[in-house]
């Protein structure tokens, strides 16, 4: 019986790549194909051989014959390819054991050798890898490749992208198709996807590239901060000027004493006393007194 636990461990066992689409990076999973589905991709690549031999197509053998009638492949060629291929061993020999006290040129001439021998090494394979495409072998491998694709290609939960095999070659989205296709072919031969950016030369340019950035950052970080350093107003010096001693204040004598005079308190205010005001007719006048004759 299948477990939770079991259905974990498949998915965290899947290969994950990226595919962007309208702008999005959307991840899909590689899962191991069932037995099933090896068997139906082992007829399919029969069926398609078979279809290919009696559409008079080549087959590797026949392609390999032909190749040498038309000059394609020599002796020479053989040669050719098998030294440049020592030769590249040979450079990736010396640029793996490099003393530590190498410069960063001596690194980078190196790396840019091993670079341009795979590169000649490929165009060297091209001439050959060209027409063999076409063989009644490689479309059937094709045929294989691409069915298993249609079957083990899986989104993030687990659910199959495609229902069959129909439904991959109906696929609308190409880039998706042939991304999936291309990705199952390198799983197939136990190479990742970024396999051409992890190569010994491609790793120690990247190395080199970062260091000339990080050397190229500190410099220009130094030539901003002497930049602002110069550009900063310069600090005036302050003269300190010593005031003469304030003069001490007289204390007055007591003839110039000015006497304070006390504000009298509410309390002490007597109530004035209610009565005709002063000036009124009313008032009585005082007779005068008689005067004596004498």
């Amino acid at each position: 019986m299948v477990t939770s636990q079991d259905v974990k461990e498949a998915l965290d066992t899947r290969r994950e790549f990226t595919i962007e689409i309208d702008g999005t990076a959307i991840s899909y999973f590689i899962t191991n194909p069932t037995g099933e589905d090896i068997r139906k991709a082992d007829w399919q690549y029969s069926k398609i051989y078979n279809q290919a031999i009696l559409d008079d197509l080549l087959t590797q053998a026949q392609m390999v014959d032909l190749l040498k009638k038309q000059g394609v492949i020599s002796e020479d060629y053989a040669n050719n390819v098998e030294e440049t291929r020592s030769r590249l061993a040979a450079d990736i020999y010396k640029l793996e054991n490099l003393p530590e006290s190498s410069s960063d040129v001596d690194r980078e001439d190196a790396a840019l050798s091993v670079a341009a021998t795979r590169d000649e090494l490929f165009r060297l394979n091209q001439r050959v890898n060209g027409p063999m495409g076409n063989t009644c072998e490689n479309i059937a491998e094709d045929a294989r490749v691409e069915f298993l694709t249609s079957r083990i290609l899986q989104k993030k939960e687990g659910v199959n992208l495609w229902e069959d095999y129909t439904s991959y070659l109906n696929e609308e989205n190409t880039a998706l198709a042939v991304k999936a296709r291309f990705e199952v072919m390198l799983w197939m031969q136990g190479l990742n996807s970024d396999f051409l950016e992890n190569t010994p030369e491609q790793q120690a340019l990247r190395d080199i590239n970062q260091k000339r950035v990080e050397k190229a950052l500190a410099s220009l970080k130094e030539e901003r901060e002497a930049q602002e350093d110069e550009d900063a107003p310069e600090v005036a010096e302050l003269e300190i000027v010593e005031l003469p001693p304030a003069a001490e204040e007289e204390e007055p004598s007591p003839e110039e004493e000015i006497p304070v005079v006390a504000e009298e308190s509410p309390a002490d205010k007597k109530p004035k006393r209610k009565g005709r005001p002063k000036g009124s007719k009313n008032k009585k006048t005082p007779k005068p007194e008689p005067v004596e004759e004498k």
